[in-house]
């Protein structure tokens, strides 16, 4: 599934880093606390394979810490433990000082120093009998083909579940592509591109996707090859998969690719929500330009963010509406692409609700089954009288 969003270790957050963090904050409890709730004893891992220096210098959280602060939010029902690897010296000892904050408060944190592929074994080995969560966000190149799908296919079971958020890098598939147009098979980028393919077979999408486009720039060519890694990984180790591009600026090309695996259809539900929150969060941060805040009369901001939402709720009762025509009673999360469309990954749960009451309240529609979340409902239509 291809995510509408289009609309490194730094001093402090980048809007980019923003929106991957929200992700984290709004994804990884309910992660812990979902998959853990079956399990005896109710256990989920957290592995980051580049954990950086877990905060930065202006005293904000990074991904490994928002993975120690899901540990202490879950501590009360869920035993969260996080499995950290980080390869620089400088930037481990840093983060092993803001892991010791999180040992004293009770958390479980293994840090390891040295390269992430050393250590995924280490790291499957402590997730055995627990869901695991695996975070692979390195600067460039990820992990090679082979070692990504040992990890996930190969070393873990569908029980309990196992979920992977990776980066995938859209400042090397644009290097890499303009080295293979040039000629330049041998260059670094293409070989370093091949093994994070597990392949050549991104040349050809890269090409034709840059052709397509007018020639101009490598933008098309980034999320073509993003898009196709992601269900060729997917298909590999037997999962599902979405795809974001992660800009820095609005209108400018992806710095990166967020490729989310999950067993579960309720993983991409509750994480196409984390991806909507975070996403409204990054237009926060970025505000309004220098052009609008001249003379606004009003928050430009706050009004993208109401459009956005309102665009959402249109979508989304379309798609519902398409759905339900056939009156047969469907089981929500198993139905989270047709219900959100081009809208996953904007739409929060929350404008599923609203447009699922407002059918409600029309006689539209009807919930058979109301679970205790909006994705375990069971609905159907209600045919016109």
């Amino acid at each position: 599934m291809a995510v509408g969003t289009g609309a490194g270790l730094l001093d402090e957050a980048q809007p980019q880093s923003v929106f991957k963090h929200a992700i984290l904050d709004q994804y990884l409890t309910r992660f812990a606390v979902m998959t853990a709730s079956k399990l005896t004893p109710k256990r989920a891992v957290l592995v980051d394979g580049f954990a950086g220096r877990g905060r930065h210098d202006d005293g904000s959280a990074a991904s490994s810490e928002f993975m120690m602060l899901a540990a202490q939010k879950a501590k009360s029902t869920t035993q969260v433990d996080l499995f950290l690897v980080e390869k620089s010296l400088s930037d481990f000892r840093r983060l092993d000082e803001v892991a010791n904050e999180y040992r004293a408060r009770g958390v479980n944190v293994q840090t390891r120093h040295g390269k992430c592929g050393s250590f995924l074994d280490d790291a499957i080995a402590v997730a055995a009998g627990a869901s695991m969560f695996l975070f692979l966000d390195p600067c460039g190149a990820n992990l090679p083909w082979d070692q990504i799908v040992t990890a996930l296919k190969s070393k873990r079971s569908k029980w309990p579940r196992t979920e992977a958020l990776l980066n995938f890098s859209a400042g090397l598939t644009r290097r890499a592509g303009g080295q293979v147009k040039a000629g330049q098979l041998d260059a670094d980028g293409v070989k370093r591109l091949d093994k994070v393919c597990g392949g050549d077979w991104w040349r050809a999408v890269a090409l034709q996707a840059h052709s397509a486009s007018g020639g101009n720039d490598w933008e098309a060519a980034a999320n073509s090859v993003a898009d196709e890694y992601g269900a060729r990984l997917a298909h590999a180790v037997g999962m599902s998969a979405s795809v974001t591009p992660v800009l820095g600026q609005i209108g400018r090309q992806p710095i990166y690719h967020l490729v989310f695996l999950t067993h579960g259809p309720q993983g991409l539900w509750v994480m196409g929500d984390a991806l909507a929150a975070a996403h409204e969060k990054w237009l926060r941060t970025l505000g309004p330009s220098d052009e609008q805040v001249e003379g606004m009369l009003f928050n430009t901001t706050d009004h993208q963010v109401d459009q956005l939402r309102q665009s959402a709720i249109e979508r989304v009762r379309a798609n519902l509406e398409t759905l339900l025509d056939d009156g047969r009673p469907k089981a929500v999360a198993h139905h989270t692409a047709e219900i959100f469309g081009q809208a996953y990954g904007l739409a929060r749960e929350k404008d599923f609700t609203a447009s699922l009451g407002a059918l409600v309240s029309e006689g539209r529609a009807e919930i058979v089954t109301r679970g205790k979340k909006p994705h375990q409902h069971v609905i159907r239509g209600v045919a016109s009288a």
